[in-house]
């Protein structure tokens, strides 16, 4: 008896397409254990020289656009050369065309300096190349991020007992609370009949994820903010009330715990009690903000985050970890699951036990992620949590002596400031207009920023404009503050 006839009669077939195959041996990237620690060598000095001259080589690369675009612009290359050029480059060609985000006196935006553990704990989750989708596709990392969502959760007081999804920042984790939003209401009302509710002052990520979702850009309520730029809640319910009588259906207000302007924190007890009465979901941006609930002196924002429905915080803010790592923590994972889970013949999960059913591929947009977090995991495990509230209590400590300097500079004007971020401009004592005065502090700010000695962003305040300080850095201190004023002090006085 033949055991294989079907075998045999496709053998000539089998043979027949193998024979469009090369026979030469194909590329290999692989490396010997002396190779790889050579090159591993190679690389770890070209890390440091980013961390070592990213604090002292001036913060904003000097060449220009088409300057930069001519040095890098080049063909598809289709032989490679030495690895080794290649590093080189690293350090002789980019390194000093990058923006040092980690220099003590970089003050712009909300970009942190990042801890040395998270940046080798992401090398190390880029040699472990765990794809993120399911459990099985990644077991031990998939466990890594769900015990870092509880850590996050306790950090703050969301009390969401972990559930959530890491994301690539803020804006990721924004648009993701939202569509959980309106896919919750997606029942009772048509996009078209939908509006969320922020402030003035909200970050322009809410507002592009409720266009993308479908709300009309009209419906897209901007409530106005108080002199302390924060969300007028008597304003909030007044509009709620207006929009339901219309026929509208309020979908989702969204508050903020430190705005990327000002920091200014929305009056988040009373527009969770406004959300409570009225039904509506109610989403926290405290992408930037959110870790200060771990101090003292903000832990009052602890009992309104544990109301809230939905929370952002981004890790690569103010816990120090390397871009990129946003989080959104969630009151109820059966609403990511109902919206993102789908199930397919190639998706499908084989399970030994129930904790293998858990894929975050049904809790957010993305299904391969990148093991983001790792470094948020190894930042923990090797500071402590509480080493790392400290130091944001340093930052804003640090803050608070900024403003008791502009305080005590006749030529300084201070002009709001919450958590880390203060507002302030120059303002000479002489009769120059409002245009003017702008006019010499963004002089001012410019002259920072080309000289690279520091780095402040610019701002608008009631029409003013102002020099923005942010410190989410462990490496700033009293005297970076006072360098900054004094170089103020300088170029406005000389201006």
């Amino acid at each position: 008896m033949r055991l294989y006839p079907a075998w045999r009669r496709s053998r000539s077939r089998w043979t027949r397409s193998c024979q469009c195959v090369s026979r030469g041996a194909a590329p290999s990237f692989d490396l010997s254990h002396e190779e790889f620690q050579r090159m591993g060598q190679r690389v770890l000095d070209s890390m440091w020289e980013a961390v070592r001259r990213g604090q002292e080589d001036p913060i904003l690369p000097s060449a220009r656009g088409h300057e930069i675009r001519e040095l890098l612009d080049a063909p598809l290359p289709r032989e490679g050369i030495a690895v080794d050029e290649v590093i080189e480059s690293w350090v002789d060609t980019l390194l000093p065309l990058c923006r040092h985000n980690g220099h003590p006196r970089f003050f712009g935006y909300v970009v942190t300096s990042p801890d040395p553990v998270g940046i080798f704990a992401d090398a190390m989750a880029s040699a472990m190349n765990q794809g993120l989708t399911a459990w099985r596709s990644a077991p031990g990392a998939t466990e890594v991020e769900r015990v870092v969502l509880r850590w996050l959760d306790e950090l703050v007081g969301f009390s969401g007992e972990g559930s959530g999804i890491l994301t690539s920042g803020g804006s990721s984790a924004n648009f993701h609370a939202l569509a959980l939003a309106v896919r919750k209401a997606d029942v009772s009302a048509p996009r078209h009949r939908q509006a969320i509710y922020m402030s003035t002052e909200a970050h322009v990520s809410m507002k592009k994820a409720g266009r993308v979702l479908g709300v009309p850009d009209e419906q897209i309520r901007l409530v106005p903010v108080d002199a302390s730029r924060r969300m007028r809640t008597e304003l909030l319910l007044a509009w709620l009330h207006q929009d339901r009588e219309a026929g509208l259906v309020p979908v989702a207000v969204c508050a903020s715990a430190g705005g990327a302007n000002t920091g200014a924190i929305d009056p988040l007890e009373q527009i969770a009690d406004v959300c409570e009465a009225q039904d509506v979901w109610l989403h926290i941006d405290g992408a930037y903000g959110a870790p200060a609930a771990a101090t003292t002196k903000y832990a009052w924002m602890r009992d309104s985050f544990a109301r809230a429905d939905s929370l952002s915080l981004d890790p690569h803010k103010w816990l120090f970890a390397p871009v990129d790592v946003g989080c959104l923590l969630l009151r109820d994972e059966t609403l990511s699951r109902a919206l993102f889970g789908w199930e397919s013949e190639y998706t499908a999960i084989t399970q030994t036990d129930p904790i293998e059913r858990f894929a975050f591929f049904d809790h957010g947009l993305e299904m391969t992620r990148r093991f983001r977090g790792l470094k948020v995991w190894s930042i923990l495990k090797a500071r402590g949590a509480d080493a790392i509230v400290e130091t944001i209590r340093r930052d804003i400590e640090l803050r608070e002596a900024l403003d008791d300097r502009i305080a005590r500079e006749p030529s300084l004007e201070h002009l709001g400031s919450e958590l880390s971020i203060s507002c302030f401009r120059f303002r000479p004592s002489s009769d120059e207009t409002e245009g003017e005065v702008d006019e010499l502090n963004r002089h001012i700010l410019e002259t920072i920023v080309q000289e690279g000695s520091a780095y402040m962003s610019p701002t608008y305040l009631e029409g003013r404009y102002a020099l923005r300080a942010c410190i989410v850095n462990f490496r700033t201190t009293i005297e970076d503050i006072d360098f900054l004023l004094d170089e103020v002090l300088r170029i406005g006085g000389a201006g």
